[in-house]
């Protein structure tokens, strides 16, 4: 992704070119990582009993039953702006140099996958649920400061919304490095499948409702949803402080 984004920004091909190559090198990686876990050796594992719909639906009991799971899973719901939110920052910065600015966009992501993952993950050995309060943290402070870049019209200077989408992406990384070791940690050894299951449908469900809403507020404007995230991600970080402590 590095290499890429330097390709965009000091293009010696045209930049359609180099998109097209890009995805094209990504295919067939993704059919020679395909190639290669088909090769593994895997060992039989019991048949599990297949659960009619009306029983797995019966799981949603567990959010009911246990308060912290609902907890957690509000938070979660609340995080997914740090998934949702690039889009919009891509309108903000539109009106830019375009090839400039994709460039930057793409090395700031990388960057912060580079960067985020290591930090998370030692984070999350010690705790799960401080990953999740200064992830929503990280995520409303970059949007609060896109909105701030927007409202000055500096959104479209080169490296600005760079700037933004890299601090998000650190907020998205921790999200979805701290949900997992949290919901590892919290749930019983013996339901951690059902707590996942039925934690990745709600949000599943979350993630369409507010997909939707989200574009129903960009007809008023990209600032209305990059707001209506900033806000719910400070939400989602004041949620996730009321979660016990599971960390070992």
């Amino acid at each position: 992704m590095i290499v890429f984004a330097g390709l965009l920004l000091w293009q010696p091909l045209d930049r359609a070119v180099l998109v097209i190559g890009a995805v094209a090198l990504a295919g067939v990686v993704w059919i020679a990582a395909g190639a290669v876990f088909a090769t593994l050796a895997e060992e039989a594992q019991p048949r599990e009993e297949v659960l009619s719909l009306s029983e797995s639906l019966g799981q949603l009991r567990l959010v009911r039953q246990d308060g912290q799971l609902a907890r957690f899973i509000i938070a979660r719901s609340l995080l997914v702006g740090s998934a949702l939110a690039p889009p919009y920052l891509l309108v903000l910065a539109a009106a830019g140099d375009g090839d400039q600015q994709l460039g930057l966009l793409v090395l700031a992501s990388a960057l912060a996958s580079l960067l985020s993952s290591w930090v998370w993950g030692r984070m999350s050995d010690r705790s799960a649920r401080r990953v999740l309060i200064w992830s929503g943290v990280a995520g409303a402070v970059a949007l609060a400061l896109a909105l701030t870049l927007a409202a000055m019209g500096l959104a479209q200077a080169p490296g600005a919304i760079a700037v933004v989408l890299f601090g998000l992406m650190i907020a998205y990384h921790g999200v979805r490095q701290g949900r997992t070791t949290y919901l590892v940690d919290m749930a019983p050894a013996d339901q951690r499948a059902a707590y996942t299951a039925v934690s990745n449908l709600v949000v599943g469900v979350v993630l369409l409702v507010a997909g939707a809403a989200s574009a129903g507020l960009a007809v008023l404007g990209a600032e209305w949803s990059v707001a209506a995230f900033a806000a719910a991600s400070a939400l989602g970080a004041w949620v996730a402080r009321g979660l016990d402590e599971v960390s070992e």
